[in-house]
């Protein structure tokens, strides 16, 4: 017998059950009713006692009568799980949301085409709740899998879990959320993920409502909301959470990303399991974030992955990747992975068809290839270039109210209220032999065009970021957000928009680059300095300006020369350069942090001031830093070498602690910096740099994080 039933009767009472009156210390009955439906479970704790007649009594009453004999407290917890949520249509639903996420992405492919993840290089650090950095190192995907990676800190993490995926747009956040959900299958365990991807809905604008009314939305009818987040405290819910930087936008004040990190922070209790993508944002490196997660992290272990770049070696099998380098076809121009999941599925015969004929880019072909087979698909009498027209509109839409999905009877409203005529068109076409659809039945095959999507929540928005950015380009290249917004449409399209456009336009032709460049160049769209740095370099591959207060972090940076124009107050952290030429005279009071520098060259070798060119804690394959640390002025040095009170790696490790020096604290390089105001910057730079070889702390971005062997280290040495 279960020594407590009170916990067993509250646990029958959370799930909605009553108590009845016929119950005995032996033997429990919980009614429940759902209108028509009754049910009665009788709970045994002896299977020697004979429960037959309260069956028959409540079998006689009406009632649909189940027997369970259990031994603990666990066992029931369990076995009400099953049976809410386990053995029911979500459970089902969630074999199947990975199987229609692949048919999604086949959508877009030729006939035959295979789905397969594809695999990237990938970043780690792993912080205890000890707030120690436990592991911090990159994995190569040729040896390791980010998915697997995943799954072993699922298993094998006690308590609590925050996983954060980061990686920029197109790197592949979603198809690696959607592969976790795939790992954690029902038949191979007794948990039910919970998985939701995030859009700009005109209506959200409270995270914490947004994610509760998901939970209700996809749980059965009749679960109190207390019982699912229970559930997720115990992880038998993991969280999966995908476009975690959708609620994020220029505009977001400090108090609503305190929410929404706070939100989630909230929910890692006991052995809560969750896990959010977002493309790479300041957010996640904020003071905000820092003092959050440092806040509670007692209660959980936190991973925070990076996936890198994919490769086209990733993507194409040998034959198809030696096809494209013999014929020498721009590899700019499918550096796209919409792009390289159709080369990789096509004929071979039809790629080096595509390579040989000069006739329109590949992107060109490609959306050729995709609207045309739309005509057949649906029967749908518009050519490509109306298609075009109707989903260029749907875009200047979606940009004016900033959002990036909404209720499908809310697509269909605009579609039909805005292009009647281009319908009324379309229904001339279809010849006596057809089935003429009416306007609405035309509309409903819009809104299930190969463009769009439906997203978790039921809303419909753009099947992905490349054809959305794709789209806001073409509005502004063909110049139609200035015809419809006037004097006004600089102020239509979100920053976040326009840099979808940026990222989407890698792989349009010069001439279209270059219409795009100028006019993000030639109206004041009131952006940040970082997204005219994007748009020099992914339009003109060359700097075109003077940048002030930059900040430039975490990505890599090819075949750009630093020589012409100057860069003021400037920072660059977890850069990697790759084949750039630099002039120190054109920076003034910049720094780098944390950068790699691979094959890159000085141009003029002319002495600088420390602060105008700082080099933290970063790392080259030549002689370049040697080569700029010899042009440094000894003047700027402070003579700390002569200094009685010269800075040692205790201290500056003290400066990664709480106030009580007993527990570890992430900060910014530049709050470092300020705490250690009285010694030099290149003082500062050398004692970090040898605490970094030697494991003590670690760098992501501009952000430090102390190590277990540096805890270690400072118990052992008086702190």
């Amino acid at each position: 017998m279960i020594n407590n039933l009170n916990l067993v009767d509250r646990l029958f009472e959370s799930y909605n059950y009553k108590i009845a009156r016929t119950s005995t210390n032996d033997v429990r009955i919980y009614t429940l009713q759902y209108g028509m439906y009754h049910a009665a479970e009788i709970i045994s704790f002896d299977k020697a006692i004979d429960v037959s007649k309260f069956k028959n009594e409540f079998s006689e009453l009406g009632y649909a009568t189940d027997v369970k004999v259990v031994k603990n407290l666990e066992e029931v917890e369990e076995y009400l799980f099953e049976g809410f949520f386990i053995k029911t249509p979500l459970g089902n639903e969630l074999k199947n949301r990975y199987k229609n996420f692949v048919k999604k992405q086949l959508s877009n492919l030729p006939e035959n085409s295979q789905y397969k993840y594809i695999d990237s290089d990938f970043d780690l650090i792993l912080q205890n709740n000890l707030g120690e950095i436990t592991e911090a190192k990159s994995y190569s995907s040729k040896d390791h899998s980010i998915i697997t990676k995943i799954n072993e800190l699922f298993t094998k993490t006690a308590g609590a879990l925050f996983i954060i995926i980061e990686a920029p747009a197109g790197f592949g956040k979603t198809c690696t959320a959607n592969e976790i959900l795939n790992c954690i299958t029902v038949e191979n365990s007794k948990i039910l993920p919970f998985f939701t991807e995030l859009s700009r809905n005109r209506e959200a604008r409270v995270f914490k409502h947004i994610l509760l009314s998901e939970i209700d939305s996809q749980f059965p009818n009749g679960i109190k909301q207390n019982v699912v987040l229970e559930q997720i405290y115990k992880g038998r819910i993991p969280l999966i959470i995908d476009g975690f930087d959708e609620l994020i936008t220029k505009d977001s004040n400090k108090e609503d990303v305190e929410s929404m990190l706070t939100t989630i922070v909230d929910l890692l209790q006991n052995d809560a399991k969750i896990v959010i993508t977002s493309r790479k944002t300041a957010i996640l490196n904020s003071e905000e974030f820092i003092e959050t997660i440092n806040s509670s992290i007692e209660n959980f272990s936190l991973a925070r992955f990076e996936i890198k770049e994919p490769t086209i070696e990733n993507w194409l099998n040998p034959n198809r990747l030696k096809a494209i380098l013999e014929n020498e076809f721009p590899i700019s121009q499918i550096s796209n992975p919409v792009l390289l999941s159709y080369l990789r599925n096509i004929p071979l015969e039809k790629l080096e068809d595509f390579l040989t004929t000069s006739e329109g880019t590949l992107i060109d072909k490609y959306f050729d290839y995709l609207l045309t087979r739309e005509q057949e698909r649906q029967n749908l009498k518009l050519d490509n270039q109306t298609q075009f027209r109707v989903f260029r509109k749907l875009n200047r839409f979606m940009s004016e109210f900033n959002f990036t999905a909404e209720t499908k009877e809310t697509i269909k409203d605009f579609l039909k209220e805005y292009n009647i005529q281009i319908l009324q068109e379309s229904i001339k076409q279809y010849k006596e032999k057809d089935i003429k659809p009416s306007i609405d039945e035309l509309t409903e095959t819009l809104s299930n065009h190969v463009f769009l999507d439906r997203k978790t929540d039921g809303n419909i928005g753009f099947i992905n970021d490349f054809i959305f950015g794709f789209l806001i380009s073409e509005n502004l290249i063909l110049e139609k957000f200035q015809e419809h917004y006037k004097g006004n449409f600089t102020r239509v399209i979100p920053q976040d928009f326009a840099q979808k456009s940026l990222e989407a336009s890698r792989v349009q032709s010069i001439s279209n680059k270059n219409k795009l460049w100028e006019v993000y160049n030639e109206h004041d769209f009131g952006y940040d300095s970082v997204f005219y740095f994007d748009a020099d370099y992914f339009l003109k591959n060359e700097i075109k300006r003077n940048f002030k207060t930059l900040f430039l972090s975490d990505r890599t940076i090819k075949n750009l020369l630093f020589t012409k124009y100057s860069f003021e107050n400037c920072v660059f952290a977890g850069i990697t350069f790759e084949n750039c030429t630099f002039s120190t005279s054109t920076f003034k009071k910049s720094s780098f942090q944390n950068c790699k520098f691979y094959n890159c060259i000085l141009q003029d070798k002319t002495s600088i001031i420390y602060d105008d060119f700082g080099i933290y804690v970063c790392q080259d394959n030549n002689d370049l830093i040697k080569e700029i640390n010899s042009l440094y002025c000894k003047d700027n040095d402070k003579n700390e070498d002569e200094s009685d009170n010269s800075l040692t790696e205790q201290k500056v490790l003290l400066q990664f602690l709480q106030v009580d020096e007993k527990r570890p604290k992430p900060r910014k390089f530049s709050v470092i910096k300020q705490r250690l105001s009285e010694y030099s910057d290149k003082e500062i730079n050398n004692i970090i740099d040898s605490l970094i070889r030697k494991g003590y702390l670690h760098f992501k971005d501009d952000v430090g994080f102390i190590t277990r062997e540096a805890m270690n280290f400072l118990n052992h040495n008086g702190n």
